[in-house]
């Protein structure tokens, strides 16, 4: 349901469902390394009795079953907890009105009537892809992205990129043109990473 205060509907915007799908393929991956990380250990440990050395230079250790374990539990966390995230994710739902904008998620909806929005910051951030490690990424130029936070007089936020929002360079553009009269302060700053 679409409250009235944000007026006429314009648009809907959504995350990218490649984005989504992506999440979903890494936290099920995630998972599933921690399991068959803390499985082998656990049969190690099992085979073994019980009998493992403190440390060894190349056999089963008790220090090699223990950073097995954080590692597999660590894994296992990380990708339930992004697939959690990734299932938020996918209820939400920006409409964009001629008198404001809501935000839906499955739980609850916020909304931001234009004349409520105390400011918009936009940074942009510089950085090279993580493809290559140490001086040979310096070779790759510097990649641009934006993110946008959206807050109104009473302190909501809404932040949002292109994770989270499909179009959302021409979501900002939109909300820029709204925005042009009424005096709300656009703040745009540069980040290098």
């Amino acid at each position: 349901m679409i409250p009235p205060e944000i007026g006429k509907l314009e648009r809907t915007y959504r995350p990218s469902a490649a984005n989504l799908v992506a999440g979903v393929i890494l936290g099920v991956l995630l998972i599933g390394a921690g399991a068959t990380v803390l499985y082998l250990t656990i049969k190690e440990v099992i085979d073994r009795r019980g009998q493992l050395p403190f440390s060894a230079e190349r056999d089963a250790c008790w220090i090699s079953v223990s950073l097995a374990t954080a590692f597999g539990v660590g894994s296992v966390i990380g990708g339930s907890i992004l697939v959690r995230w990734i299932r938020s994710l996918s209820s939400l739902q920006v409409h964009l009105g001629s008198d404001g904008f809501v935000v839906s998620r499955r739980d609850r909806q916020q909304v931001f009537p234009w004349d409520q929005i105390a400011y918009v910051k936009e940074t942009h951030v510089y950085e090279r892809p993580p493809v290559l490690k140490g001086p040979a990424k310096l070779m790759l130029p510097k990649i641009k992205s934006r993110r946008y936070l959206v807050r109104r007089d009473d302190e909501e936020e809404f932040t949002f990129d292109g994770n989270t929002l499909r179009y959302h360079v021409e979501f900002a553009e939109m909300l820029q043109a709204h925005l042009g009269g009424r005096n709300i302060p656009w703040e745009i700053v540069e980040e290098h990473v």
